[in-house]
């Protein structure tokens, strides 16, 4: 008898121990409306002075389908063909390979691509008394798995991060919510970082915490760097604003080719959560916590995350980005020499009908 006892015991004990450790139920949903369509065109060029092609192999973005876009079609020039990337977030991207016949110094390729899609705002609210949270699907455990590690840029286990997110105490807490530490560490992008772009600049992790200005991407790289040091889910999106070139500017300058990324964390029952770290810091009329869970719909992802890992005959090449220009090998005669530029970059938007 005491036997028995003893194994109904367990059981129970064991089932109350499951009840305790559910996760605590959802209090926010993600609202997301259809803002806009929008149609662009970019057009790339790489050149070479004396170095003569003979073989030319080039990844561009394949903009894919998520919460922010959808109704997403790309078209690229003749022969580009899907291919997945080796991470094992195996990202789509297009890869186009081009044999010269006749190579002759000083040769160049050009390339266009042409992007629709429909960006929706989200924003994150409350979900009233009594009211249902909304069905969301669950990362799967590779998706988990990389949205927690660290990547070239995204170097949160680097030295100078930890060091940084001790400092600023930036560690979740024990029963604060994912959501409200995102807030916290917006609060200290916005008070220690002022904007600044240079696209030439390394805006990794580890370099942006040491910095006192960085741009969108540092400061993106900060805000996921801290999400997954603590356990949080986060990743970045890598795009363009769905806005035109400014006449008059250089591609020095971010009004040139319009790049921008932003950052989504990852909260169970709740989904992808939008975060701008640069929007945050630049608004500072508005509280930071108003920009978790705010998305304007005004942003074309290229592609998720950063640090793609491409597949080229023969080997895999690291690129950090595929946001303004192609990442491309060559194989040819002579000195490579070869450089990128000019682009384009055309916007047409139609602004989605309110209902």
């Amino acid at each position: 008898m005491p036997r028995h006892f003893a194994r109904a015991f367990v059981v129970v004990f064991l089932f109350a121990s499951a009840a305790i450790a559910q996760p605590p139920a959802p209090t926010h949903k993600i609202v997301a409306t259809d803002r806009q369509t929008v149609a662009a065109t970019i057009t790339y060029k790489v050149n070479t002075t004396r170095f003569a092609v003979t073989r030319w192999m080039v990844f561009l973005p394949e903009p894919p389908e998520l919460p922010s876009q959808g109704m997403v079609k790309t078209t690229g020039d003749a022969g580009t063909k899907i291919v997945t990337e080796k991470s094992s977030l195996a990202r789509t991207v297009r890869y186009l390979e081009v044999s010269i016949a006749k190579p002759v110094p000083g040769g160049g390729l050009s390339l266009k691509l042409e992007v629709e899609a429909t960006l929706r705002s989200r924003k994150l609210v409350e979900l009233q008394t009594g009211e249902a949270p909304l069905a969301v699907a669950a990362l799967t455990a590779a998706e988990k798995k990389y949205y927690l590690s660290p990547t070239t840029r995204v170097d949160h286990d680097a030295k100078p991060v930890q060091d940084w997110l001790t400092a600023k105490t930036l560690r979740l807490g024990k029963n604060e919510a994912p959501i409200d530490f995102a807030a916290r560490v917006l609060e200290v992008i916005r008070a220690d970082y002022t904007y600044h772009y240079d696209a030439d600049k390394d805006t990794r992790a580890s370099i942006a915490c040491k910095a006192s200005h960085t741009d969108c991407g540092g400061m993106t790289y900060l805000f996921v760097a801290a999400m997954r040091a603590s356990g949080v889910p986060a990743r970045v999106l890598v795009g363009r604003q769905a806005i035109s070139r400014k006449p008059g500017t250089t591609a020095a300058q971010q009004e040139y080719d319009r790049p921008h990324v932003r950052a989504e964390l990852y909260a169970a029952g709740v989904g992808w959560v939008p975060v701008d770290p640069a929007y945050a810091r630049s608004s500072k009329n508005r509280p930071v916590a108003s920009f978790v869970g705010f998305d304007p719909g005004d942003l074309l992802v290229l592609h998720v995350d950063v640090d793609l890992q491409l597949p080229y005959p023969g080997k895999v090449r690291e690129a950090p980005l595929l946001q303004i220009g192609p990442h491309y090998w060559t194989a040819g005669n002579g000195t490579f020499d070869g450089y990128f530029g000019p682009t384009g970059w055309e916007m047409k938007v139609t602004p989605s009908e309110k209902k």
